[in-house]
């Protein structure tokens, strides 16, 4: 069997500041969207988090393309 990797899913993930814990350390809150083309390049993802960081209250702290592959035996 040889093993085989195919992309299922990617999305979009904005990871924002909600606050603050009581250690003090960022508490973080995540927006997701799914449907994300497989080829996106960066900056227009990226252009789209500054987007919509402009229209949320809270500041955006990072922004990560997720890729979910389905790993399977051919």
């Amino acid at each position: 069997m040889v093993a085989q990797i195919v992309l299922a899913n990617c999305k979009l993930r904005i990871k924002t500041k909600a606050g603050a814990l009581e250690n003090g350390a960022d508490k973080v809150k995540s927006i997701s969207l799914t449907g994300i083309r497989e080829g996106a390049e960066g900056q227009p993802l990226l252009d789209v988090a500054d987007a919509i960081g402009t229209v949320i209250s809270n500041p955006v702290l990072e922004v990560l393309r997720v890729d979910e592959n389905v790993v399977s035996a051919e």
